[in-house]
């Protein structure tokens, strides 16, 4: 696979003990495959180390993430990108990965958290959001259901009727 990635994180650990994971694929930080790899691995180094008392998840250039890269189902299909394992994004990544963690973390939000990025911030312990961000789970809109543990996560935060609202 000579190919560059397709978008990554970078994790910064300042003075004050909390590690800042910052989501890169422009233009709205999509969640690709490398993207999500990427995340992983600086979760799990955030966990490693001693240093890191507490873990902000945000997204650059005003946006968390604008969701699933859905390209990279073209990928997959045509052997461009290496399929991911079965459940590998919800249940190793979100569930074992963030909820699992004995650090606290944080998703900032500003801007789009849209589908699987409203999925990654679920999964956080808290949400921080500015007053311009756009909160939803529109993959109904393409016919396609929340895959990422949405629909459980967001009725438990929001409630059933605001839940249905911001995904239908």
């Amino acid at each position: 696979m000579g190919s560059s990635p397709k978008g990554r994180t970078t994790i910064e650990v300042g003075a004050g003990g909390v590690a800042v994971i910052t989501i890169i694929n422009p233009p709205v930080n999509a969640l690709s495959v490398d993207v999500l790899n990427s995340l992983k691995q600086s979760y799990d180094e955030a966990l490693r180390r001693n240093d890191v008392k507490a873990i902000a998840v945000t997204g650059a250039n005003g946006k968390f993430s604008g969701g699933f890269d859905i390209t990279a189902f073209g990928g997959i299909q045509t052997s461009k990108v290496e399929q991911p394992k079965p459940g590998f994004v919800s249940v190793e990544i979100l569930t074992k990965t963030f909820e699992a963690a004995r650090k606290p973390s944080v998703a900032a939000i500003d801007g789009l958290a849209l589908g699987g990025g409203l999925e990654v911030a679920m999964a956080c312990h808290a949400r921080i959001c500015t007053p311009v961000a756009q909160l939803g789970l529109p993959e109904l809109q393409l016919g396609i259901l929340p895959g990422l543990g949405g629909t459980q996560r967001l009725p438990c935060l929001v409630g059933l009727s605001k839940s249905l609202e911001m995904m239908l």
